[in-house]
């Protein structure tokens, strides 16, 4: 690190001051048995947490119909919210902050995540590929997942959040109203128009902003990215007014997902991408984080060159709970590997990987154990 490296210089977002600008983007771990976030959880975002730094949580689920994944948790109850409060603690007693991602899968679930087994949700009964065909909530169910998004946000305050991101991304519920290949409703959802298609994203946006005031609330939104069967021939015109009126809102941050995963999906350099069509339409105070993919290097660039305010690390973040440490520092990262793992167990592949310093403390050890000699009593102890 230089000390003129960008990334280390303070933004003010919503009601944070960060003292840099690198965020741990959310990733499902799926180690929340019964739904309940608990406290090896904690231990996982408090290895994460930095002074001023922000941490996004995993995916939470915010309605009764909205889990999708195993040991994934939730965020509707006042156990929930307790569970949760482990981590806000947590990440507190470092000095740093923690948002929660409210998230809906829609279709992407399966029925025996679902109450009674019944069919999942979404805006029309358009199968994912490989999965049962959803069933179209009707509007009297659409008004009661709203009113479950608000008593959400309401427990993330409870929990001791700052902030919440609405997850309406990635081909999930919210994503699959917005995009046409999902969404061919015939009423005031749908109709082929791109505010019909809008219409539930702000419904959820309003009742959660109910509950919290614009500073601490947030969205998260795909653009491009085509994940899940999520597309729309009129992306451009549907999310240029998505953003526009989100602009209107004065919230902490939009979040962006590049249409490039890293390894997961190919893409051209973050300086050349489709998101730079959506560039100005944000207005201060919205920040804008940028997500998929980054490296040091591009996400130097990308604040540098003004399309970006925070960049959302991943993948490396997995491996290297000190990762804005060994960024500052210049330090080499632990390589992100198999992913198998990953997603449910305990503490093995979710809180058992070492800090730099860690790694080097090992390795002195190993070092000094393997001298000739090493073993030997000194001659003064005879």
């Amino acid at each position: 690190m230089t000390v003129n490296d960008i990334l280390f210089t303070p933004v003010k977002v919503g009601d944070m001051q960060l003292k840099h600008r690198i965020a741990l983007a959310p990733l499902t771990r799926s180690r929340s048995p019964k739904e309940v976030a608990n406290s090896i959880n904690a231990e996982y975002y408090a290895q994460r947490a930095t002074d001023g730094g922000l941490l996004i949580s995993e995916g939470t689920t915010c309605a009764a119909t909205a889990i999708g994944y195993p040991d994934v948790p939730a965020i509707l109850t006042a156990e929930q919210a307790a569970g949760w409060k482990l981590s806000t603690d947590a990440v507190h007693a470092k000095g740093g902050y923690i948002y929660a991602q409210l998230w809906h899968v829609g279709r992407a679930s399966k029925p025996e995540f679902q109450p009674g087994g019944k069919k999942p949700v979404s805006a029309s009964d358009i199968a994912l590929e490989g999965k049962e065909a959803p069933r179209a909530l009707s509007v009297e169910e659409i008004e009661e997942i709203v009113g479950e998004y608000k008593l959400s946000a309401q427990r993330s305050r409870e929990a001791g959040f700052d902030g919440v991101e609405i997850h309406g991304a990635h081909g999930y519920l919210i994503d699959q109203f917005l995009q046409a290949s999902s969404n061919v409703r015939t009423d005031a959802y749908g109709a082929g128009s791109i505010e019909n298609r809008a219409r539930f994203l702000f419904k959820v946006l309003d009742a959660v902003l109910s509950e919290l005031p614009a500073s601490k609330v947030a969205i998260r939104l795909s653009p491009y990215l085509d994940i899940q069967g999520a597309h729309s021939p009129d992306a451009k015109e549907l999310f240029t007014y998505v953003l526009t009126r989100l602009a209107t809102y004065n919230l902490s941050y939009v979040h962006l997902t590049e249409p490039t995963w890293g390894a997961w999906q190919t893409g051209p350099l973050h300086s050349e991408s489709r998101l730079n069509d959506f560039k100005g339409l944000l207005k201060e105070p919205t920040k804008l984080i940028l997500t998929g993919g980054y490296t040091h290097e591009s996400a130097t660039i990308a604040i540098k060159e003004g399309r970006a305010d925070v960049i959302g690390i991943g993948r490396a973040f997995i491996t290297n709970p000190d990762y804005v440490d060994r960024i500052r520092n210049g330090l080499e990262l632990t390589p992100y590997g198999d992913p198998k793992g990953f997603y449910g167990g305990g503490r093995e592949n979710y809180t058992s990987y070492k800090t730099y310093a860690e790694i080097q403390k090992e390795k002195k050890k190993t070092e000094i154990k393997e001298q000739p000699g090493a073993g030997a009593v000194p001659a003064t102890h005879l």
